[in-house]
């Protein structure tokens, strides 16, 4: 399952909102803004992983911050095709 649902969709809406410049960081402050609720459950995802991976061992999810940056530039990648 996905963890954004419609990550496209809010991911643009996002950068919209922010307008034609902005950081990663300024990025995901206005995504905590506009949706705590996936901010939460990106936060809550990337527990889960930490929990159940077994000490000494990693797991492929990034911090919450970053995951958002990487969507966002994946996203920007998309785009920019169109």
């Amino acid at each position: 399952m996905a963890v954004i649902v419609k990550k496209d969709e809010k991911l643009s809406v996002v950068a919209s909102s922010l307008g034609d410049s902005f950081s990663p960081d300024e990025f995901v402050t206005k995504f905590q803004e506009l949706y705590p609720k996936d901010w939460e459950k990106v936060e809550k995802t990337y527990r889960d992983h930490e929990r159940k991976t077994k000490l000494g061992k990693t797991h492929p999810m990034p911090e919450p911050a970053q995951y958002l940056k990487n969507a966002l530039n994946v996203w920007q990648k998309g785009y920019k095709k169109t």
